[in-house]
C-alpha cells in the first residue's frame, strides 16, 4: 500500500464518524423522557383460568398489562377493549378498571384477591376456576418533574397496541418475551434488567401509538411532523437560544401567522409558550445540582439575568427560584434512602 493512505484513510474514517454525529437528529422524546425521570416496575405475571375477574379502584399511578397468551376484556370508564396475546395497555392513574375472561364475569377487588397473600402484591399470582388460561404480566410507571413536561399531561387515558397492527407492536411483542424468560429464569441482576427493558416497552409503545393515531393531535403527533418537528428539535437541543416567533416559523419553512395557528393545534401551546414552559422545566432539573448557582441555571436556560430568571420563574410556578429549590430540598431529605 502506497505510504500514507493508512493515515488518509483513517482521518476520513474519523471524519465520517464526525459527520454523522453531527447530522444524526436531536432525540426530542428521550430528552423529555430524562427529564421525566421515568422508572418503570414489572409487578409480576399472572395465570388466570376462567372464570376470573379483577377490578382496581382509582389506581395512583400508571400501569400497564401484556397479555402474553390467551384473551381477556379490559373495561375502562365503562368502555370494553378485547385483549388478546401480545397485546400491551397503558392506563394513566386516577381510572377505575376491570380486567376479565368475558364481560359477563363479575370482577372482584384486586385487594380481596390478595388478602390471603396479606395483602403482599405482586411476584406470581394464580387466580380463578378451571377453564382456558390467560397469562399476562403486570407493572407501572412512574414520573417526576412532571408539571411542566409536554410529555405527562398529554399521555391518553388508555393506550392499547394491538399484537402486530404495526412495526413497532412486532419489536414490542419481542420485547415481551425477553421480559418473561427473564422473569421465568430469576438470574442474577434479573430486575434490573426487567426494568431496563419495562422502559424499552413504554417507548415501544409510544412510538405504536403515534403510528396508529395519524388523526390524533398532540405533542407526540408534532414530534412526526416534518415542519414542527424540526421546530422541537432544536428548541430542545438550544432551549438557551433566542428564538422568537420569526426565527422559529423560519425554521419550519412558514408564515408566522400558518406557524402558530399549526403549532397550537397540533401541540396544545403557543410557540413562545411552549419554549417557556420547557426552559423552567429544564431549570427544575438544574437545581438538583448544588453546584450550580440560580444565575447560571437562568443563563442556561435563556435569561441574561437573574432577575428575568426569577420573573419568569414566578409567573409559571408561582414561586421564586429560590423558594423552589429549598422545598426541592426539603423533600429530597424527607424521602426514604433508596426510593
Amino acid at each position: 500500500m502506497v505510504p500514507g493512505v493508512q493515515t488518509i484513510m483513517r482521518r476520513e474514517s474519523a471524519s465520517l464518524v464526525r459527520s454523522s454525529e453531527q447530522a444524526a437528529p436531536f432525540d426530542v422524546l428521550a430528552d423529555v423522557l430524562r427529564g421525566l425521570q421515568l422508572r418503570s416496575r414489572v409487578h409480576g405475571r399472572y395465570e388466570l383460568r376462567a372464570p376470573w375477574g379483577m377490578k382496581m379502584e382509582c389506581a395512583s399511578y400508571p400501569v400497564f398489562y401484556a397479555v402474553t397468551r390467551g384473551n381477556c376484556v379490559l373495561t375502562v370508564d365503562g368502555a370494553d377493549h378485547a385483549l388478546t396475546g401480545g397485546d400491551f395497555v397503558f392506563i394513566s392513574p386516577g381510572r377505575r378498571f376491570a380486567l376479565r375472561d368475558r364481560r359477563e364475569t363479575r370482577a372482584v377487588p384486586l385487594v380481596d384477591i390478595y388478602a390471603p397473600r396479606g395483602l403482599r402484591c405482586g411476584g406470581h399470582l394464580s387466580y380463578g376456576g378451571s377453564g382456558l388460561e390467560t397469562t399476562m404480566l403486570v407493572g407501572s410507571f412512574s414520573f417526576e418533574d412532571t408539571a411542566l413536561s409536554p410529555l405527562a399531561h398529554q399521555l391518553p387515558v388508555l393506550l392499547h397496541v394491538k399484537n402486530r397492527s404495526t412495526a413497532q407492536a412486532r419489536w414490542l411483542e419481542s420485547t415481551l418475551d425477553l421480559l418473561a424468560v427473564e422473569l421465568a429464569a430469576r438470574q442474577p441482576g434479573y430486575e434490573t434488567t426487567v426494568s431496563r427493558l419495562a422502559d424499552v416497552l413504554f417507548v415501544q409503545a409510544l412510538r405504536a401509538h403515534v403510528e396508529s393515531s395519524s388523526a390524533h393531535n398532540g405533542w407526540l403527533r408534532a414530534l412526526d411532523d416534518p415542519r414542527l418537528g424540526v421546530v422541537l428539535q432544536r428548541i430542545h437541543e438550544t432551549p438557551e437560544a433566542p428564538w422568537t416567533m420569526q426565527s422559529l416559523s423560519r425554521l419550519a419553512g412558514m408564515s408566522r401567522s400558518l406557524f402558530a395557528a399549526r403549532f397550537k393545534r397540533v401541540v396544545g401551546d403557543a410557540p413562545l409558550t411552549y419554549l417557556g414552559k420547557w426552559r423552567m422545566h429544564r431549570a427544575i432539573q438544574m437545581m438538583r445540582d448544588p453546584g450550580l448557582s440560580l444565575g447560571e441555571i437562568g443563563r442556561r436556560v435563556g435569561y441574561e439575568t437573574e432577575s428575568a430568571f426569577g420573573k419568569a420563574f414566578k409567573r409559571s410556578l408561582g414561586a421564586t427560584p429560590g423558594q423552589y429549590r429549598r422545598t426541592q430540598e426539603a423533600s429530597a431529605n424527607e424521602r426514604p434512602q433508596g426510593a
